[in-house]
């Protein structure tokens, strides 16, 4: 290895950091959805920070990130008494920065300057980097730890050392602890060190790698066992599993478009040529179908986003097939065929970058199809900022509006900023769950107002209260506001 080559191989891991901070200030300033407001009001800005652990009636408690967060937003205020809100999303910005720079390392460390150089780059570049960097939830803390137990894993298989066990342990413990879903990625991690463990006859590391995230899952949960085993049986997940499968590898497959056809080659040239690899070839095609039961075996299928965390393994097996490509005798040799995959794959990046949403809208049917690309709450179709401005505009002007903001609308995005208004308290309403539904309106003498998702939507929101017309305020692509009469 040359000068030059030492210098770059330092320099990539700035370079995925640089691309992955630029793809989240896309993201930065976007509102709240509902996940990110229930993480907020229900466990984040209310309870004491021991109680977080306990309040796990529902799985949108990811309790080691939410614990976090409040610790996080706590660190803010020592600085400000009115923080933006936009920096609430600080915390998954340092996960995410620290997870890529870590990871664009170990790539190019593992696959070769220009192989893990160019997988790194693409995924800090693309757009589910930046909305999961920004997402207040525990996903891309999730996506850390999976880096963070590849790294632990690469030292355990040089040099074994009590102490990397320990870390190993604990690092699995705080990610089932993010949410329970991460036992794929931490399954997957082991699985990934597996081949390489059996050649070498370590047996006992083996199932300790393997072992390590249930007994890490058993005793986080315990305590808590019987909200665990509710929040199991509430059913919540994707509308298909067709769905959620093509949403998953396919939006993973955008990431690296340009160099999956080289990925494919790499493949057959590894298991033609390399017999001694075949094993390993199998363990990284188990790895990619390693989600595929939660879509069949849970009553709903599981959301393609909670897969999330599993990407970096992804993301260097990829780079070791596209490594395998270029370290054929033709390629070595042919300058053109080194530079196709950059050349393609600089191209799929730009083009997603200016037509992302099309190409989710097209692969997908819409944006709340998407879980993982471009989702809908990450889009500038989705402004419930807009529905809450112009409510705030009618009272100025002396009404006295009422508005019901339905389920399906996303209530929680739109209920936010109008609590941190000066409008009455009770001008939003909607149906909360496990709580009585709205039966009617009439005790409301003012202006009524609806927020639905849609016509169909609209529809459903009038029939329940009997109004009979409806005259739209504002129509956005996910959300509309209509003033509705009897």
């Amino acid at each position: 290895m040359n000068g030059s080559q030492r210098v770059w191989r330092k320099r990539i891991a700035y370079f995925a950091l640089l691309l992955c901070l630029i793809s989240a200030f896309a993201h930065l300033f976007r509102a709240f959805w509902f996940d990110e407001v229930l993480t907020l009001d229900n466990f984040v800005l209310y309870p004491k920070l021991s109680r977080i652990y306990f309040l796990y009636e529902i799985p949108n408690n990811h309790i080691v990130f939410s614990m976090l967060e409040k610790i996080w937003i706590g660190f803010l205020a020592l600085f400000s008494d009115n923080t933006p809100f936009f920096l609430f999303r600080g915390l998954s910005v340092l996960a995410g920065a620290s997870a890529v720079w870590i990871l664009a390392g170990r790539m190019v460390r593992s696959c070769g300057l220009y192989a893990g150089g160019i997988t790194a780059l693409a995924f800090a570049a693309s757009s589910a980097c930046g909305v999961f960097m920004t997402g207040i939830r525990g996903y891309m803390l999730g996506f850390l730890f999976t880096v963070l137990l590849l790294m632990l894993g690469e030292k355990l298989l040089k040099r074994p050392a009590a102490w990397t066990y320990i870390f190993f342990f604990l690092v699995c413990l705080l990610s089932v602890g993010t949410t329970p879903s991460n036992l794929a990625a931490l399954t997957g991690a082991a699985l990934f060190y597996a081949p390489a463990l059996l050649r070498r006859r370590r047996y006992g590391s083996i199932l300790f790698f393997l072992a390590s995230p249930f007994a890490a899952l058993i005793l986080f949960y315990a305590p808590i066992h019987e909200k665990f085993f509710q929040c199991m049986r509430l059913g919540e997940g994707w509308f298909s599993a067709e769905s959620a499968m093509k949403n998953l590898y396919l939006s993973f497959a955008l990431v690296l478009a340009g160099l999956l056809p080289f990925c494919l080659a790499g493949a057959f040239l590894l298991w033609k040529r390399i017999p001694r690899l075949r094993l390993s070839c199998a363990a990284g095609l188990l790895l990619f179908l390693l989600p595929l039961p939660a879509f069949f075996v849970f009553r709903a299928p599981a959301f393609p986003r909670v897969f999330f965390p599993l990407f970096p393994i992804w993301l260097l097996l990829v780079g070791y097939l596209l490594s395998a490509y270029l370290k054929a005798h033709a390629v070595e040799r042919n300058r053109v065929l080194r530079a196709l995959p950059l050349v393609l794959q600089l191209l799929c990046t730009a083009f997603l970058a200016n037509a992302g949403g099309g190409v989710s809208d097209f692969l997908f049917g819409s944006g709340r199809h998407d879980d993982l690309t471009l989702p809908y709450y990450a889009r500038n179709g989705f402004d419930p900022q807009k529905i809450v401005s112009l409510v705030q505009e009618k009272a100025a002007d002396g009404e006295h509006p009422l508005v019901f903001v339905t389920f399906d609308a996303d209530y929680p995005s739109i209920l936010f900023p109008g609590s941190c208004t000066d409008l009455p308290e009770n001008t939003f309403l909607t149906d909360l769950p496990n709580k009585p539904p709205v039966a009617n309106l009439d005790f409301h003498t003012g202006s009524v107002y609806l927020v639905t998702s849609g016509e169909a939507d609209l529809e459903r929101a009038m029939r329940r209260f009997s109004f009979t017309a409806a005259a739209p305020v504002w129509i956005g692509v996910y959300q509309r506001l209509d003033r509705v009469t009897r």
